[in-house]
C-alpha cells in the first residue's frame, strides 16, 4: 500500500490492515485507542502489529494505550501476543471487555493521537480506511470510545496472577 501523504488510503484485505495498523502505532506519539469486538487473532496477534503496540506503549512515560473489547472470550481460550502484551505491560496497556448494549457501536477502530485514524467495516471482508490526519472523523471515534470507555470493565480471566 503506497503512501498517498494525508489522504485517506482504502484497505481491501487483512494485509493492509496490519500495515495500517503498524503504521498508526509508529506515528502515534502519546495515546493509542483500540475499539475491537475480540481483537481478532488474524490482525493484532501478528507479530509485527503486536511489535509496533509493544514498542509505542514502551516509547516513552506519557505512551498510553487503552483497548476496547466486546468479547475477550477468544483471547483466554487461545493465546494472544495482545493478552500477553496487556498482562507485561498492564501499567502503560489498559484492556476492559465492553458490556454491549443497543446503543454500542458495532464498528471497529484504531485512533491515535487524535488524528489518524484506521477503521474496519468489514470484519468477515477486510474492508476499512486508513487515514493519517483527520481530527474530526477522529474525534468522532473518540467521543464513541469514550463514551463506552468508563462502562467497560477489566476483565479478570486476563489478569495475569503473580505468586
Amino acid at each position: 500500500m503506497a503512501d498517498s501523504g494525508q489522504s485517506a488510503q482504502a484497505l481491501a484485505d487483512l494485509e493492509q490492515f496490519r500495515y495500517a495498523m503498524v503504521e498508526l502505532l509508529r506515528g502515534a506519539s502519546r495515546e493509542v485507542d483500540i475499539f475491537s469486538a475480540q481483537l481478532a487473532h488474524a490482525l493484532y496477534h501478528d507479530a509485527g502489529v503486536t511489535e509496533a503496540l509493544s514498542d509505542f506503549a514502551r516509547s516513552s512515560r506519557v505512551a498510553r494505550v487503552r483497548l476496547l473489547v466486546r468479547d475477550t472470550e477468544p483471547m483466554v481460550r487461545r493465546f494472544h501476543r495482545v493478552a500477553a502484551l496487556f498482562q507485561r505491560l498492564s501499567s502503560r496497556i489498559e484492556l476492559r471487555r465492553i458490556e454491549a448494549t443497543v446503543d454500542t457501536p458495532d464498528w471497529e477502530f484504531a485512533i491515535a493521537d487524535g488524528r489518524q485514524l484506521v477503521v474496519c467495516d468489514d470484519r468477515r471482508q477486510w474492508c476499512g480506511l486508513f487515514e493519517r490526519a483527520n481530527p474530526a472523523r477522529a474525534r468522532q471515534l473518540g467521543d464513541a470510545f469514550e463514551r463506552e470507555w468508563p462502562l467497560a470493565a477489566a476483565d479478570p480471566n486476563l489478569r495475569r496472577l503473580q505468586l
